[in-house]
């Protein structure tokens, strides 16, 4: 007797079923179905995008307001006590800074201000400060100068960040930036003030120009300063303190921290991909796994240490400094004669005199580094470098390549760079110059700087790198005394390394010589060098991954618990989403007793929780191949006429009759499509692999054969085992130069991912690699089949398998608790569904309710070894069966009852909603602090905690406020272009308005819209933004926000903003003095619960309850928030406990919208379609409505958390 967990696991749900197995029949004990938020949101379209992209996109631009704010307070003071504007107070500009008051005296106004007519322009100032001497006894002349770099701190230009590789520095802004030069030098000016202040007095734009901060403010600033004589009017120390507050750049604020630890060394960072050390360690791991056949080898074989010599200087090319890569190509050019070359496994190469194991446009790559530090110190630059190093004293090797590679990883600035190869590297200019050139690639390997050191020694002396990773650790396995005496230690090294290369069995696989390799070494070790088995596990091992710690913690109760599924080699927000809350179901299923370490786990993971490149390229070929079915569609229509009812199997048979250029691949005879479509039994649809010798039922392994070929001749046979195997294989040679020509594409992809200068464009680069790597699966995947000799055990349950690093780790997190963990596919549990007879409840419910996971979890626990081999007997009887008219086939149901206890699971369970409450959580980060301990200040680590509620506390438009005959109206700035039809008719300014409806009138409204409504054409001003009275009656005032000019009106003072929805709705219930039952609600929205929950707040002021227990003279009876799981009844509350099971499922809901007016929206817990896909009267055709709408006070429910509460099992406790 074995009790099976079966999981059928999504991006937002997971289905359970527990069965026990006794013999060949299993018994249902247990089931259910979680469903949980996605941990991505996703637009209209389908894109997704993480639930944090919108508030950290609000906080950059907070933080960046903020610190425009803080240049600007500095550069006032540094000004106003340097007479340059109109004094300001620490008082005020203190005001400005923590309270958002912004310094209103009337000489700095007027200082601000501006009067074209009189040349009172911040342009004008700039003009006249680069051409006019100022005097500076005057000061209203000071002020003019002072006015001039306030206007410039305001917009300092674009600063590149030479360690910042991004598309926007090497692509527009650059080349915006140029064409702006390019247009100053054209017009005569070579200052940007005096360019700007031509384009003010024409009339044209100045904004939206794309500016350098060096090439253009910084050269401004200096030339005023040298104009004006600013060292000798001002000092040298406050012309200084005025080029810093303008123009200083804080650093980056490190990384550090967010970059994983080694696979070996879990207490070491990983190694950026640019060191110097890593450039070797990629370089000879690539040159060993290189394979040569020349005309003298009988087969693939090793480079030698001549040939490696030979090639090692493609990977330092002075080339490789800017492309960073090349092709294989260089390296066969090197190694063969010219065009003698080819790749092994290319069907056209293989009489080639020079083959290799790496096709030729594989994209390899260099050593861009190391390249440039030898294009300025020599080949030998290390040892120039020991040489010229100024604080080489002292140091290793080893530490000065660090300390320069240290240099270039950290610094930022170009001329600071140079200064320091001129200083520390005794560079001439040149040289410098160019020191300073060199760029970094971004990225991390997988090991830390040690590990890739101890690993090199064996690496440079030809080993392969699985090889060389088991040796790296090998001196703390050795004994020391071997170690430490030179001689000794590369004696033991040879020894072990002639044991490595001893021949092995060529019939043995990758992974049995490599276990048996390592058992021979070890065993050499202990034998040899009397190293012991504890030594001996400190070896590394190559395919070492992270590890979840055996499980060995028990709750109160002894019973084992799962820990943490986190872990640094998964970041996938929606994969970490689904196994967390896979751990609170097991953990529930462990401490209720359901399940044991003991039982056997059988598990189907979704494809989507794989990267979200991946699920894009996955979502467009699932509709790439809707599209081709529906296009067969239509093409069948349009030959059989609108009457003709086209089948699934009309659709398949047409995909496959296009895929074979229209001919049987078999027997080579011409296919028309009468020949298949409607009654016409001429064609059949053909297993490549038949199913009755593990084939699948996949359009991968179906060909349209010939129906007398296929039943006289074909059978059950591999078509490898057909006597014409020869001239089939020459009709699908298409397809393998179709799947060959992929394969080049995608290594053409891999090598521009490398390159790829922003996220984004690397995001599609790999986005567009899955997809080919999919169309290229599914070609080579239907070639393949055709050469297959023999089926290897199993087949049919490896394909479609996802062996993507979330199922890996997914694996080994319920490995760390359960011994029998097994993986069962999606096209498994579909053919079983359909053997069984359930695929049709299966189909009725997989859309629009959420019972069709629990389906799927109760098929996959019932598929073991015994199904999987009773499969292709099933088969064969199917076969024998369509084809011979012998008995139908037969596959026993996991239960004689089985259809029908499927039909009725939803009557049974009790689907549970978890919705994440996350306003009270605040945020938590460690932060550095200064600590005194024994006297000795210290820096130490403290947990902090935010202040903030999380979560959108209201829409994003703020509102401004009018008043328009006696009555407050809200208004808000709307962009011309973005306007609708209907938004014309509420612009408030009847000129702006009228302007417009006339443009309107003359143009259209899109023609109207997408080009330029003039305010006044004459002075070339246009109208970019009108206000529009808006619907919203009451807004909030929002607080946190204030006008700059504040009104004489009180309501015209605050800005004004939308909610996004309620919180929670609180119901009260008491009775009047006549004893009839009172009910009244209050609503708290999303910014009085941030209030509430602020950690600052005195819980003992604000109350330990966001809403009293007690309001006028009524009783608070319970809280609703979204998700809030509810039982409806209908006389009386007692007789909710009553309710049979079914009942009880017919009655169950959860809230998933609260209105303002006091109704709540209601939805079914089994309900699985959105809500815009829900019928609009909230009723359905059955008796069970999706959805209910109801006023609060006059519904009749049980609420969570105050009658009931419900787990993770669907199991509901009674409370009062």
């Amino acid at each position: 007797m074995a009790k099976i967990l079966g999981i059928d696991t999504g991006t937002n749900s997971h289905g359970w079923a527990i069965v026990e197995k006794q013999a060949d029949e299993y018994h249902l004990l247990d089931k259910g179905v979680d469903i949980f938020q996605e941990g991505v949101l996703k637009t209209e379209k389908g894109k997704e995008y993480s639930k944090a992209a919108d508030r950290t996109a609000h906080k950059a631009a907070r933080v960046r307001n903020y610190r425009i704010k803080l240049r600007k307070i500095r550069l006032l003071r540094i000004l106003s006590d340097a007479h340059l504007c109109p004094p300001l107070s620490k008082a005020e500009l203190s005001a400005w800074r923590l309270k958002k008051e912004y310094p209103k005296n009337e000489l700095f106004m007027q200082w601000q201000s501006t009067d074209d007519e009189s040349e009172k322009t911040p342009y004008a100032y700039r003009h006249k400060c680069l051409h006019e001497s100022l005097d500076f006894s005057s000061i209203t002349d000071r002020h003019i100068l002072g006015r001039a770099f306030y206007h410039m701190i305001q917009r300092r230009g674009f600063l590149s960040n030479r360690k910042d590789q991004s598309g926007d520095d090497t692509g527009m802004v650059k080349e915006s930036i140029s064409n702006l030069t390019q247009e100053m030098h054209d017009a005569g000016y070579e200052y940007l003030g005096d360019y700007f202040y031509s384009l003010y007095n024409k009339g044209e734009k100045i904004r939206n120009h794309y500016t350098a901060r060096n090439e253009h403010y910084l050269a401004e600033f200096k030339a005023i300063c040298e104009k004006q004589e600013l060292d000798k009017n001002l000092g040298h120390e406050v012309v200084h303190q005025i080029e810093k507050a303008i123009f200083d750049q804080r650093p980056l604020k490190s990384q550090k921290g967010q970059v994983g630890k080694c696979v070996f060394e879990k207490n070491k960072t990983r190694c950026p991909s640019s060191h110097p050390m890593f450039e070797e360690f990629r370089m000879l791991s690539f040159i060993n796994n290189i394979k040569i056949q020349t005309p003298n080898d009988g087969a693939l074989r090793s480079l030698s240490a001549e040939e490696r010599e030979l090639i090692m200087p493609l990977f330092f090319r002075k080339s490789i400094i800017k492309k960073k890569q090349f092709v294989f190509e260089d390296i066969a050019k090197k190694l063969a004669h010219r065009e003698q070359y080819g790749f092994y496994k290319k069907s056209t190469d293989v009489e080639m005199p020079y083959l290799f194991n790496f096709p030729m446009d594989t994209s390899v790559s260099g050593c861009p580094v190391t390249a440039a530090l030898i294009d300025i110190f020599g080949e030998n630059w290390v040892d120039t470098l020991c040489e010229t190093y100024t604080l080489a004293e002292g140091k290793s090797r080893l530490d000065i390549v660090n300390d320069i590679w240290h240099v270039l990883f950290f610094y930022t600035d170009e001329a600071k760079l140079a200064e320091f190869g001129k200083n520390r590297l005794q560079l001439n200019d040149e040289d410098a110059k160019k020191f300073s050139k060199i760029t970094l690639q971004n990225g991390y390997g997988r090991l830390c700087l040690k590990v890739i050191c101890k690993i090199l020694p064996y690496l440079r002396r030809g080993l392969v790198k699985d090889h060389a990773i088991f040796l790296g650790n090998l001196c703390e396995v050795m004994p020391q005394y071997e170690w430490d005496i030179k001689e000794m230690r590369i004696a033991a090294i040879d020894n072990i390394i002639r044991e490595i290369n001893k021949p092995d069995s060529k019939d043995e696989s990758t992974l049995e010589k490599r276990i048996k390799l390592e058992k021979r070494i070890k065993e050499y070790l202990k034998n040899q060098y009397h190293v012991s088995d504890d030594k001996l596990k400190k070896l590394y091992h190559p395919s070492k991954m992270d590890k979840y710690p055996r499980v060995l913690r028990t709750n109160d109760h002894g019973v084992y618990q799962l820990g943490s599924p986190r872990i640094d080699s998964v970041r996938n927000p929606m994969a970490m989403r689904s196994i967390f809350r896979l751990r609170k179901l097991i953990n529930r299923l462990l401490e209720e007793g359901k399940i044991d370490p003991e039982t056997e786990i059988h598990i189907e993971f979704a494809r989507e929780l794989n990267d979200a490149n991946k699920r894009r390229a996955i979502a467009k070929f699932a509709k790439d191949n809707q599209e081709k079915n529906d296009e067969a569609r239509k093409k069948i229509i349009e030959i059989k006429g609108e009457d003709y009812d086209v089948k699934d199997d009309d659709i398949k048979k047409y995909i496959l009759w296009e895929e074979q250029g229209h001919i049987c691949l078999y027997t080579g005879r011409q296919i028309a499509i009468s020949d298949f479509i409607g009654n016409s039994q001429n064609f059949d649809i053909e297993h490549t692999i038949p199913r009755s010798v593990d084939g699948d039922s996949t359009r991968m392994n179906l060909t349209l054969c010939d129906s007398r070929f296929n039943r006289e001749i074909k059978k059950t046979k591999l078509p490898a085992e057909l006597s014409n195997h020869d001239e089939i294989m020459a009709r699908i040679n298409g397809w393998r130069e179709k799947y060959e020509s992929l394969d080049g594409q995608i290594r053409k992809l891999r090598g521009k991912s490398k390159g790829a200068t922003t996220k984004k464009l690397k995001d599609d680069i790999i986005y567009n690699r899955h997809l080919l790597e999919l169309q290229r699966n599914y070609w080579r995947g239907k070639y393949l089949r055709f050469t297959m000799e023999i089926v290897p055990e199993g087949f049919s349950r490896r394909q479609g398998t996802d062996i993507g690093v979330i199922s890996k780790y997914a694996r080994l997190y319920l490995k760390s608790l359960f011994k029998h963990v097994y993986t069962v596919n999606g096209i498994a549990t579909s053919d079983f569904r359909k053997i069984w007879g359930v695929q049709d409840v299966y189909g009725k419910k997989e859309r629009v309710n959420h019972v069709h996971h629990c389906i799927d979890a109760i098929v996959v626990a019932c598929i073991s070894r015994d199904e999987y081999n009773k499969l292709s007997a099933y088969y064969h009887d199917e076969e024998n069966h369509k084809w011979y008219g012998m008995s139908k086939a037969y596959f026993k149901k996991p239960w004689p009852t089985f259809v029908e206890d499927l039909k009725n699971v939803q009557d049974e369970i009790l689907v549970y909603h978890y919705t994440p409450d996350n306003m009270p959580k605040q945020g938590r980060r460690k932060i550095l602090l200064d600590v005194e301990v024994d006297g000795i200040k210290k820096k130490k680590k403290v947990l902090c905690k935010g202040d903030a509620a999380r979560g959108s506390l209201h829409s994003d438009t703020y509102y401004g406020a009018i008043e328009n005959d006696g009555v407050v109206r809200y208004v808000k700035r709307i962009n011309l272009a973005s306007m609708k039809v209907t938004d014309v008719k509420n612009i408030v300014d009847d000129a702006v308005r009228g302007i417009v409806e006339a443009a309107i009138r003359e143009k259209g409204f899109k023609e109207a819209m997408a080009g330029t409504i003039w305010m006044n054409e004459e002075k070339q001003i246009p109208i970019k933004k009108v206000r529009c009275y808006t619907s919203k009656k009451n807004p909030i005032s929002f607080d946190k926000k204030k006008q700059r000019d504040l009104s004489d009106k009180e309501y015209k003072r605050n800005y004004y903003v939308a909610t996004k929805g309620n919180y929670i709705v609180a119901l009260y219930v008491g009775s009047t003095k006549t004893g009839k039952r009172k009910t009244f609600y209050e609503f708290v929205n999303m910014m009085e619960a941030a209030g509430y929950y602020k950690t600052s707040n005195d819980k003992s002021v604000v109350g330990h309850n966001i809403v009293p227990l007690e309001k006028d003279d009524c009783q608070l009876a319970f809280i609703l928030k979204k998700g809030t799981m509810v039982i409806f009844y209908k006389e009386t509350k007692d007789e909710v406990w009553d309710y049979s099971q079914k009942e009880t499922v017919r009655n169950l809901y959860y809230v998933s919208g609260i209105e303002s007016d006091g109704r709540v929206t209601f939805k079914y817990h089994q309900e699985a379609r959105r809500d815009e896909e829900l019928p609009r009267n909230a009723s359905d055709t059955s008796d069970i409505k999706p959805k209910i709408r109801v006023g609060l006070a006059s519904a009749k429910i049980l609420v969570q958390g105050y009658d009931f509460e419900i787990n993770e099992l669907g199991e509901i406790k009674r409370l009062r």
